[in-house]
């Protein structure tokens, strides 16, 4: 009987001694700092001078971190072998005997069971003047992203190749597959933001005859099949958080997303330089470019069961309206429009959230710019609309999105194709009782109740907010774009 109470003794200063010096935040400590100097390395915003610099003082510090846990690990060691050499000095009870008990599989059991609800009990008892410390600030991540993860991200932005590369293979892994998907007329979302195509994102992708790209396929976007494939080993429960832009809608990983502009971007580089982003026209033809992305709209709804048409959000294709009727006449282009007012307000708000966000983390930034999302922040790149903004100068003014709204939608207007969908976002908004079949009908959907069946997504609308420092005439245009908008709505 003393023999198991010394070597319970022992178990329990073993337990205590690793809780009390924190081995398991020293652990995580030195994993971040690995973590930490992968993604310094990987980064294409620093030099080399910075990441050699940056990797020796990771060096030195996982070399101090690794000597302190030895050390714990020491310690810990000679405190559970005092009560077992303690005990045989003293003549209680031998060494042999202490160690045939040690190693019957009982005591390995209840050892065990009793170790983890020690660590845990201890770790209550230390966790509540942290908690208390916590609450009395705001520790909300805005961009919960690891440093392996945002390590993971940037490779995968700064390797066009690579993507596609992979995108390759996955065409000869799952080549049965993606030809035997049943692909129908593709819905393509697009218009400024803040216009209310999100939702209509989430509205569409919500019904199970269409796929959506999802956070499930970042950063590995162009490879949906192969990298979901592999990622499963590693999948993340979908837990939902609120997203960065602050504006009450919540995502998870199985949420849709706009990822299809990364599909741009490898495609057509030259078009995102000198600040702004080109626009494209029925000649800019590219077969590659068109085969790749619809094998990619394929390989979308391959990865959902049911499913046989593709839905994406792409605010950056009202720049290509032309070219998309051109190179894929099947697609439908679904736009949605709001009024000028509401839409401005909430394209400065969204900027200056995102420039301050950008301002406290680079990689919030690397990261819209990684997936093609120019429209806000430090990442702002307008579009080179006619008579638009050239650059950010005066992003933080309501005549600077004024104009840029005006230009955008003077050109939607003479650029889009006649059967291109315009949703007016205030009337699904407010009746979509009303605007949904009306939708379900222009998209040819089958089951229209089941669209219909959506309306509690949908919210009225506020009133239009004042713009006091909007100039006159750049106002009055946006209204009267707006109205010869709205004659081509639902």
């Amino acid at each position: 009987m003393i023999t198991v109470a010394a070597l319970t003794a022992s178990v329990i200063a073993l337990i205590s001694v690793l809780r009390f010096m924190k081995v398991e935040q020293r652990a995580s400590a030195a994993i971040h700092i690995a973590h930490e100097a992968i993604s310094v390395i990987s980064d294409p915003d620093l030099n080399d001078d910075v990441k050699e610099r940056q990797a020796r003082r990771a060096a030195l510090s996982l070399v101090k971190t690794v000597v302190i846990l030895l050390a714990i690990a020491a310690v810990a060691f000679i405190a559970a072998a005092v009560f077992v050499v303690g005990g045989d000095l003293l003549g209680l009870f031998s060494i042999s005997d202490t160690m045939d008990i040690a190693l019957s599989w009982s005591f390995i059991m209840w050892s065990t069971i009793g170790s983890i609800a020690l660590w845990f009990l201890l770790g209550r008892f230390r966790e509540k003047p942290v908690q208390a410390e916590n609450s009395q600030g705001d520790s909300r991540e805005e961009v919960p992203y690891s440093a392996l993860d945002r390590a993971l991200h940037n490779q995968a932005f700064s390797s066009p190749g690579l993507q596609k590369g992979l995108s390759r293979l996955e065409d000869r892994l799952w080549r049965r597959r993606i030809a035997a998907t049943r692909a129908e007329r593709p819905v393509l979302i697009t218009s400024l933001p803040r216009a209310g195509t999100t939702i209509l994102l989430e509205l569409l992708a919500g019904r199970p005859q269409f796929a959506a790209a999802t956070y499930r396929n970042m950063p590995f976007t162009l490879s949906p099949l192969l990298w979901g494939r592999f990622s499963s080993l590693f999948r993340k429960a979908g837990e939902k958080a609120e997203r960065a832009h602050g504006d009450g809608i919540s995502v998870d990983f199985d949420s849709p997303e706009a990822f299809e502009e990364m599909i741009w971007m490898t495609f057509w580089r030259e078009r995102y330089r000198n600040g702004q982003i080109a626009l494209w026209d029925e000649t800019d033809r590219n077969p590659e470019f068109e085969t790749f992305l619809s094998q990619h709209m394929r390989k979308i709804i391959a990865g959902s069961p049911g499913a046989s048409r593709y839905v994406s959000k792409n605010n950056a294709n009202i720049a290509r309206l032309p070219l998309l009727s051109a190179a894929f006449p099947r697609a439908q282009i679904v736009i949605p429009i709001r009024d000028p007012e509401s839409q401005i307000a909430s394209l400065m708000r969204q900027h200056a959230r995102f420039t301050d966000l950008h301002s406290r983390d680079r990689f919030a930034r690397q990261y819209m710019e990684g997936i093609g999302h120019f429209e806000f922040g430090a990442a702002l790149r307008p579009i080179a609309f006619p008579g638009g903004p050239d650059n950010t100068d005066g992003a933080e003014t309501s005549a600077y999105w004024l104009r840029y709204w005006n230009a955008a939608y003077a050109h939607v207007l003479e650029s889009a194709p006649q059967d291109a969908i315009f949703v007016d976002h205030a009337a699904l908004s407010g009746h979509p009782d009303e605007q949904l079949p009306k939708l379900a009908e222009a998209l040819s959907l089958p089951d229209q109740a089941s669209l219909s069946s959506a309306a509690g997504m949908f919210r009225a609308p506020r009133p239009s907010p004042d713009l006091p420092d909007a100039p006159a005439d750049l106002l009055k245009r946006a209204k009267d774009l707006h109205a010869a908008l709205l004659d081509r709505a639902l």
